[in-house]
């Protein structure tokens, strides 16, 4: 088993991910349904990390990328020693190379 750790980034781009869906969906049951979602994968992660396939952006970094898939989105989240650090939480349609610029 791991521990889980979100990286500042990632709580970042959680929070904006989260305040886009409520503005997009006024009134809406969604945004809180996908916020309780994204972070229940996120905290699944404890166990399931390790069963989670590289990551496209894998490519641009020296260590190793991992990816949790949830809804349209991508957690992404490397593994240092017995910690999961979720790096970034990037919707599929994010251009992977904003990353690097």
């Amino acid at each position: 088993m791991f521990r889980v750790r979100i990286e500042v980034e990632a709580k970042n781009n959680l929070r904006k991910h989260y305040q886009n869906l409520r503005s997009r969906n006024p009134g809406s049951e969604y945004p809180n349904q996908w916020y309780y979602g994204i972070r229940s994968a996120i905290r699944d992660l404890v166990v399931s990390a390790q069963q989670c396939g590289l990551a496209y952006e894998d490519r641009f970094f020296a260590e190793t990328i991992r990816q949790r898939l949830f809804d349209s989105y991508k957690i992404l989240f490397a593994i240092r020693e017995d910690t999961v650090h979720v790096l970034h939480i990037r919707h599929q349609a994010q251009d992977p190379e904003d990353l690097i610029a």
